[in-house]
């Protein structure tokens, strides 16, 4: 299905580039601080120790 859709809204996956960066990916000052507070428990009630359980919750 999701093959499907991509297919016609005219997506191409070059798979030659996959997995290889130009660069590494560094967060935004908002998505850092997101992400420290997560890990400290704010805003979600307690520190994130497991990213999969943390997902499977939501």
């Amino acid at each position: 299905m999701v093959k499907q859709l991509l297919k016609e809204l005219g997506v191409t996956i070059d798979k030659k580039a996959i997995g290889k960066s130009t660069k590494p990916h560094v967060p935004n000052a908002l998505t850092a601080k997101t992400i420290e507070d997560a890990r400290k428990g704010i805003g979600v009630g307690k520190p994130i120790t497991n990213i999969k359980d943390y997902l499977n919750s939501l």
